[in-house]
């Protein structure tokens, strides 16, 4: 359901790395996103029991109590989540396990490191699906500067 042009779009962070989460917010929330941050999976789906419905969802795949995985299938199940697009964030390689989740549908893949702005791009382009192509899956490594 993407944001009206009168809101700001609500932004779920789940991420176990407290430094990476914190800047997410940030950043997310310097660029006009309502955000939510939850420290693993079963704090992320708190938030969604309790009533906060995201426009999209940034997720961690490895964490702990509940995996990103899980929390996929578990929004899956619900109506008023079944539709909200995923972005997994991961260190780990595009295996069957993130194959099988993304064949639920609306879940896109970008890996660690990553780059920001194309974050926010993604971002953009599954908010406003109209004015941008969206992209199934994204492999992103960060830029090396030399010294």
């Amino acid at each position: 359901m993407p944001a009206s042009e009168t809101s700001l779009a609500r932004v779920l962070i789940a991420e176990d790395d407290d430094s990476l989460r914190r800047l997410l917010e940030l950043r997310l929330e310097s660029e006009g996103y309502e955000v939510r941050c939850a420290e693993d999976g079963m704090e992320a789906l708190e938030i969604v029991i309790k009533g906060w419905t995201p426009d999209v969802v940034v997720c961690d795949v490895m964490m702990p109590r509940l995996s990103g995985l899980s929390v996929c299938r578990e929004l899956r199940d619900h109506a008023k989540t079944a539709k909200v697009p995923i972005i997994l964030l991961t260190a780990r390689c595009f295996d069957e396990d993130i194959q099988d989740v993304m064949r639920l549908g609306g879940i896109t893949y970008m890996s660690k490191p990553f780059d920001f702005m194309r974050l926010t791009e993604l971002l953009s382009a599954l908010l406003h699906p109209g004015q941008a192509q969206q992209p199934r899956v994204i492999e992103l490594t960060a830029a090396r500067t030399e010294a």
